[in-house]
């Protein structure tokens, strides 16, 4: 077990009530108009499923998967108990072999881009796993925006815990840094959003494959 899939399990057990706030809200709001009922979705470092679950009837089938086995434990947990049989978890990455190139026609990444040390390899291989035109769905802290006194203290001390390897590798972005990251992977971005700005700005992104 590495030490990120350590960091992430020891949060799992009250990750939820973490997560589930106004961005989370939101994120739920805005993508449902995105998602077809015969669409197949992946979602990247799903966590405890928090948002395949919640959009699982709004699809045909979701493969889901994180690093951490505790989040996929909790995330099977739920889809139990709900009764759902359209999502499938899995502990493992986005370049498992199993995930088929030109497979899937949304893709989402919330919360889960500035924990890439090799983001453009990442993005380069969520273009190839999206059908032509597909969706790439995502939300990211930019942590490099300092829009108040709380987000700058807030990613100062975010810097520091990362610094002295509290936390797991983080990538401090400007959203014009990860626009431009996206539109260079071969995206055509279609929308963005700020969706709350404290204690960083949460930056949602919707961006179409057209490589």
């Amino acid at each position: 077990m590495n030490k990120s899939e350590k960091f992430w399990n020891r949060l799992s057990k009250n990750y939820d009530k973490q997560a589930k706030d106004k961005a989370y809200k939101l994120i739920i709001d805005k993508s449902k108009k995105y998602l077809k009922i015969n669409d197949i979705i992946l979602d990247i470092g799903c966590a405890t499923g928090l948002y395949s679950v919640k959009f699982a009837n709004n699809v045909k089938e979701i493969q889901a998967f994180d690093l951490s086995s505790k989040m996929i434990d909790i995330a099977n947990d739920k889809a139990r108990a709900k009764q759902i049989d359209n999502v499938f978890f899995s502990q493992t990455t986005i370049f498992d072999k199993k995930y088929k190139e030109a497979c899937f026609d949304s893709i989402l990444g919330l919360n889960i881009l500035l924990y890439f040390k090799d983001e453009k390899k990442v993005l380069n291989r969520i273009s190839k796993l999206l059908k032509p035109d597909g969706l790439f769905i995502s939300s990211t802290a930019c942590l490099k925006e300092k829009r108040n006194l709380i987000s700058v203290v807030s990613s100062r001390l975010i810097f520091l815990l990362n610094t002295f390897r509290i936390l797991p590798y983080l990538k401090f972005y400007k959203m014009q840094e990860l626009e431009n990251l996206i539109s260079d992977a071969g995206f055509k971005i279609i929308e963005t959003d700020i969706l709350i700005d404290k204690p960083a700005t949460e930056y949602y992104i919707v961006a179409q494959n057209i490589k």
